[in-house]
Parts: C-alpha cells; sequence; structure tokens
C-alpha cells in the first residue's frame, strides 16, 4: 500500500493483519473469501462467549509473515 489512510481503532501493529485479511477476503478462489467469513464469524462468537470485547486491548498477536 503506497498511501496510509489513519483509522481510528487500529493500532500500526495490527495493520498486517488487516492487510493478510483483506488479500483472503479478495482471494479470487470463491471458497477462500467464504472461509475467512466463515472464520471471522467463528472468532467473534467464540470472543463473545469468553467475554473478550473488541475493546480489549491485551497483548497483539504477532505479525503475521510478509508474502
Amino acid at each position: 500500500m503506497a498511501n496510509s489512510v489513519p483509522v481510528i481503532g487500529i493500532d500500526p501493529s495490527e495493520l498486517a493483519w488487516i492487510r493478510m485479511l483483506v488479500r483472503l477476503l479478495r482471494h479470487p478462489d470463491p471458497v477462500v473469501p467464504e472461509l475467512t467469513r466463515q472464520a471471522l464469524r467463528y472468532l467473534e462468537a467464540a470472543a463473545a462467549r469468553s467475554g473478550i470485547s473488541a475493546l480489549d486491548q491485551g497483548n497483539a498477536p504477532p505479525t503475521p509473515l510478509h508474502r
């Protein structure tokens, strides 16, 4: 991404994860975006069950490897 756009609520250390998520959602194979959406729904439900809110900062996950 050549230009950066500041977005409220996104920590700079999370940008690599956002980029990977966008790549998966735009994947040409239709199975990949659908599986990605299902995984996001699963993670959201699991977080809700465990009491983790979107506002919890906690420890950021490690940055994914760049391809």
